[in-house]
């Protein structure tokens, strides 16, 4: 999926566009050994399976997906405060907020979405 990244003083604001996705099917992963934030899912077509059969024209993205996001290098990882990340989808984009910090350490965390 398509995203934007911001990098504000105080953190990186991701933006990423996930039309048609329910926060149940999607998940969000910081690993500070690559500074990398995860993003993965599946997004559905509405309807049961006699009425997908009847798909006349498909043009939207739906399935699986998976998007990383570099924030930072391997060799200058950005220093993230990985227990303040949030996220949240609403109206089809998901928001994920990473905190910087000045040091931290190794951990991958799993972030909940709203």
């Amino acid at each position: 999926p398509d995203a934007d990244v911001f990098d504000t003083e105080s953190s990186f604001v991701v933006h990423v566009s996930l039309p048609g996705a329910k926060k149940e099917d999607v998940g969000v992963n910081w690993d500070p050994e690559k500074s990398e934030l995860s993003i993965a899912g599946v997004i559905y077509r509405l309807g049961d399976e006699e009425f997908l059969k009847s798909l006349a024209m498909g043009e939207r993205k739906v399935g699986p997906f998976e998007r990383k996001i570099r924030l930072g290098t391997r060799a200058t990882p950005a220093h993230i405060d990985a227990d303040s990340i949030t996220a949240k989808l609403e109206d089809g984009i998901l928001r994920v907020e990473v905190p910087k910090l000045d040091a931290g350490y190794v951990e991958i965390r799993k972030v909940d979405i709203e």
